[in-house]
């Protein structure tokens, strides 16, 4: 395994990691009702969702060679974010 397969394979694993957590936080936000705390839930699920979709996009961009480093401290940066807001508020 070459290192543009690795990455591509870390990029895909990264993917489905946030998939499940937006589908986690979503699914509590569902739970938990219209309130404050169910809109904290529903929007880190969305933005879980959102990094998702980046990723997978990323590993296409591995695949073809197209990625730059300026994205993935984009989206490192919007990970950090959204992991302290869920610990932060939810936690």
């Amino acid at each position: 395994m070459n290192v543009r397969a690795l990455r591509v394979a870390v990029a895909n694993l990264v993917a489905a990691l946030w998939a499940g957590f937006g589908v986690y936080h979503v699914a509590m936000a569902i739970v938990t009702g219209l309130s404050l705390r169910g809109f904290t839930f529903g929007a880190v699920g969305l933005g879980g969702f959102f990094l998702a979709i980046r990723f997978r996009a990323r590993s296409g961009q591995l695949q073809d060679g197209t990625a730059n480093s300026r994205e993935l401290v984009m989206l490192t940066l919007f990970a950090l974010v959204l992991i302290l807001l869920s610990f932060t508020l939810l936690g």
